[in-house]
């Protein structure tokens, strides 16, 4: 009888184990566009013949970022946001770029010229962790003397590009404002990695001798999400879902029934109806009618994301470059299940990807049955980057993966990893080294965050990149728990290497 019981044991274990490594899912990113960040006052003068802005009248302040942070913060995204600087202009640069703005050479912004502006880019500048600071347009469209044309970037009213030389005075006039408030090359920052072309006006035209990506790539833009629907003519890749253009990603994008002037307005439809893996949102959607109004709103959106993050079909992409780089992964890259380990086969990655620097982290996630956690894992006999759980799920972060086949083995039970940074921040964790007495990974860390490692006590820390710096950094015994405060000086993102030896 004894024998017997223990059979059945057995047997229940192999069973459990079967349907719990049926739960592994190589799943889509999701991630969500906020336009239209960066101007002082919102109402718009579309019927003007001037720019649509916000289409919210009210004048802006550093309040109407801070509910985006908060949201950030709260589900641990970095969000892109992307700029329209025309109304940051605090030097009228603009005058010397007269296709930027409505009065071309007298551009005068001086009722928008005050410390709003300045309390903005700071608080921009110090949640660079939550925020991005991506590129959407100087004016949002395009005059000559005074006449408006849609858009900035690319005629969709006359289906025709812009002159190169003209949109190239556009992005130089982006930069100078930046300038104004300290985000400079000699200051440490970079351009915007992040681009989404005014009223989705994109030059596609990756064979040609010019498009928007050749002039974007010149600049240091990677990513790009645009609606194709809108540029018919120029025959972009609408059934794949995206391609490269000059070394940049673009990639389509929906909005899903919130529109863009509207005041705090989710997406309406659900989750298993979008066909893209990010979608389109617009300022004022974040933002509630009054301040008394913001924290109902705040938790609604909170909502909205931890819902993604319980689905067995999507996770919520910690940043850009993790949403491109596992939107290349699902298009690429073959991946079969089996009980306890994962096949991958990369060997279709387009080399683009790697010369571009387009790709990083592929995420896997596991449903986890009560209390049960990932015990062990390893993929090709290394470390993985990352683990956290979250929502009844566990999400298994990879390394960047070459134009190699991978075996990825996976042990599940009571006890957790033994060693492993718990990646809940929104930086990133690229290949991680491991022996008794030290552990060392590479990192992108976005403004200033705590990550957090389980492992034995450190003797000492150090980073090989004195920009990136290691604020301070504290050890709990208890629950092994080693935390390090660091802090990137590049808005766009530090790169560097943490070394920690155990004693």
């Amino acid at each position: 009888m004894r024998k017997l019981k223990i059979k059945l044991l057995i047997i229940f274990s192999l069973l459990t184990n079967l349907i719990y490594s049926q739960e592994i899912i190589f799943p889509k990113p999701f991630g969500i566009a906020i336009d239209d960040f960066g101007w002082m006052q919102g109402s718009s003068l579309g019927d003007e013949g001037g720019p649509w802005r916000a289409g919210v009248r009210r004048y802006m302040d550093v309040r109407d970022y801070k509910p985006i942070v908060e949201i950030g913060k709260a589900i641990g995204v970095r969000f892109q946001g992307v700029f329209v600087l025309s109304e940051m202009d605090r030097l009228n640069i603009l005058t010397k770029y007269t296709t930027t703005t409505k009065q071309g050479e007298k551009w005068d912004n001086s009722e928008n010229i005050n410390k709003k502006q300045i309390e903005i880019m700071d608080y921009v500048k110090e949640n660079a962790a939550y925020l991005e600071f991506g590129l959407h347009g100087v004016g949002h469209e395009h005059f000559d003397h005074g006449k408006r044309t849609r858009a900035e970037w690319y005629d969709i009213e006359n289906n025709k590009p812009w002159d190169e030389q003209d949109s190239k005075e556009h992005l130089k006039a982006f930069s100078e404002i930046m300038a104004q408030y300290g985000l400079t090359k000699e200051n440490g920052h970079s351009f915007p990695e992040s681009y989404v072309p005014c009223a989705y006006a994109y030059y596609w035209n990756p064979n040609g001798e010019y498009s928007t990506g050749k002039l974007m790539h010149e600049y240091g833009v990677k990513y790009v999400n645009t609606l194709f629907e809108e540029i018919p003519e120029c025959n972009p890749p609408i059934e794949f879902g995206g391609g490269f253009d000059h070394g940049v990603l673009v990639i389509n994008r929906y909005n899903y029934g919130n529109p863009w002037y509207e005041f705090a307005s989710l997406p309406k439809d659900s989750l298993p109806n979008y066909k893209t893996e990010i979608i389109e949102t617009h300022w004022p959607n974040w933002l509630a009618q009054d301040d008394f109004l913001q924290p109902e709103l705040n938790k609604r959106w909170i909502e909205f994301f931890r819902r993604v993050q319980k689905s067995n079909t999507h996770f919520l992409a910690k940043n850009t470059e993790q949403l491109f780089s596992q939107w290349l992964y699902k298009k690429y890259t073959n991946v079969v299940i089996r009980k306890n380990a994962v096949t991958i086969d990369n060997t279709n990655m387009p080399n683009v990807a790697y010369q571009e620097g387009l790709l990083g982290n592929m995420v896997l996630k596991v449903k986890l049955e009560n209390n049960k956690h990932l015990s062990s894992a390893n993929i090709n006999g290394k470390p993985i980057s990352g683990y956290f759980e979250e929502c009844g799920y566990g999400f298994i972060y990879l390394p960047q993966l070459k134009k190699e086949k991978y075996e990825l083995s996976l042990e599940f039970g009571n006890k957790s990893l033994g060693t492993y940074i718990n990646t809940t921040g929104t930086y990133n964790v690229y290949d991680v080294d491991l022996t008794n007495h030290k552990m060392s990974f590479d990192i992108k860390m976005y403004g200033h965050q705590e990550v957090k490692i389980i492992c034995d006590k450190p003797k000492d820390i150090t980073c090989s990149n004195p920009y990136l710096k290691i604020k301070n950094w504290d050890y709990n015994q208890g629950n092994r728990t080693l935390s390090i405060e660091l802090s990137g000086r590049d808005i766009q993102g530090e790169k560097g290497k943490i070394s920690i030896n155990f004693e």
